[in-house]
């Protein structure tokens, strides 16, 4: 029979705002430790809709730190309950938690290049991987495109051209959307870009992140060109 992971309070140590429509909370568990891989998330418990708890998954921004403290970053959702209720949260109040959960983590070993693809908040898990990368260099090479409509919306973009600049294995494309023409889903500049930098290879491994909209057209070109769906990660948010 499946255990089922116990849930938790977590006290919010510290609120910060990324971008006018994303917020990162700091959460300090209560009851003990989470150990996670970078790349998992976690569940938050609200006492907010018709039928409570709510339950909303968010990524974690940050591998794991020595006291236990816990980095979530959310977007503020249009009419959203849950995103509505956390923005409200503020140092010293607290949430029920539980996890990790995912699958969208670094292969161990890690035999190819990296690949991966994130639109606006798909960023997050990405950013926890590379960041934990930090502490041992990775072996392999590492290629992130990062995408979003408005340059207030690249959260990190400062970083992860900070990051690029000082290691070698790392190699970063932004790109900003609303410059580009780009609709509100697809990916066909993305796509492009994976085009004109891959040249079909297949001897890589791609880490997709984001909408529905926004993952399954770049699954389909790796699909179209030979990959197996098994040889790669996507986590969508959904």
């Amino acid at each position: 029979m499946e255990m089922v992971a116990p849930t938790q309070q977590a006290e919010v140590v510290a609120v910060r705002t990324l971008c006018p429509s994303v917020r990162e909370l700091t959460l300090q568990p209560l009851q003990g430790r989470v150990s996670f891989r970078p790349g998992q998330w976690i569940s938050l418990h609200l006492p907010v809709g018709q039928r409570p708890p709510l339950v909303r998954a968010y990524s974690l921004a940050e591998p794991e730190i020595p006291d236990g403290r816990l980095v979530l970053v959310l977007d503020r959702v249009a009419g959203g309950l849950g995103s509505g209720h956390l923005f409200t949260l503020k140092e010293r109040d607290t949430v029920l938690l539980v996890g990790p959960y995912g699958k969208f983590c670094v292969p161990e070993p890690c035999t190819q290049d990296l690949v991966m693809v994130a639109r606006f908040t798909g960023i997050v898990p990405v950013r926890c991987i590379l960041r934990d990368f930090l502490r041992q260099e990775p072996s392999r090479l590492v290629k992130l495109i990062y995408s979003a409509h408005r340059q207030d919306e690249m959260i990190w973009h400062e970083e992860l051209e900070s990051l690029a600049s000082r290691q070698e294995w790392f190699q970063y494309i932004p790109v900003l959307l609303d410059q580009e023409g780009e609709d509100d889903t697809g990916a066909r500049h993305e796509i492009e870009i994976l085009r004109t930098s891959l040249r079909d290879r297949r001897d890589i491994f791609p880490m997709i992140c984001g909408l529905r909209s926004f993952v399954n057209p770049i699954r389909d070109y790796f699909k179209g060109i030979g990959m197996d769906r098994r040889a790669m990660k996507c986590e969508i948010y959904d």
